[in-house]
């Protein structure tokens, strides 16, 4: 007895690690796209990785190598997460999943932008859902740089 319960306990957490995929809110930013002119970008500081993923995912700038033929410089910053609490969680588990549960974990992406020597900075705060339900097994939203990216193009637009 036992031992059937340790195998369902871990086909259990097996399933719930896989049945996921991240939601961007508000919704209007899910099928935004940048239509305005990009400006070619040089990146000061290319070792956050995951930073420069998300601003490529933007589709904000066009990242170039070399700086003498950037418009401008973007120096980044590391992305600040602040959790959600995870107590739905249970409620996920004890129905195996049949509940999709949402949550709604915050993140603080933020760049400088460096033009003629003029400094802009930019902060923007991410509302990035993770939800948690069995069907999203079959889901292909689980890419977070990708997501994130939307919602920095959000962002972005709106508070220009």
């Amino acid at each position: 007895m036992k031992n059937i319960l340790l195998i369902f306990m871990f086909l259990l957490a097996a399933l719930c690690s896989s049945c996921y995929c991240y939601k961007i809110y508000p919704k209007e930013y899910r099928k935004l796209e940048n239509k305005n002119p990009k400006r070619s970008a040089y990146i000061v500081d290319k070792s956050l990785k995951k930073e420069l993923k998300i601003l490529s995912k933007s589709e904000l700038f066009v990242i170039v190598e070399d700086s003498t033929k950037a418009d401008l410089k973007i120096k980044l910053y590391p992305l600040e997460k602040s959790f959600a609490c995870g107590q739905p969680l249970m409620v996920s588990m004890l129905t195996i999943g049949q509940l999709p549960v949402i949550l709604p974990d915050r993140y603080s992406y933020h760049f400088d932008e460096i033009e003629n020597g003029k400094i802009t900075e930019r902060k923007m705060e991410l509302r990035i859902a993770q939800r948690i339900w069995f069907w999203d097994m079959f889901s292909f939203s689980k890419r977070f740089e990708k997501k994130a990216g939307k919602a920095v193009l959000g962002e972005y637009q709106l508070s220009r």
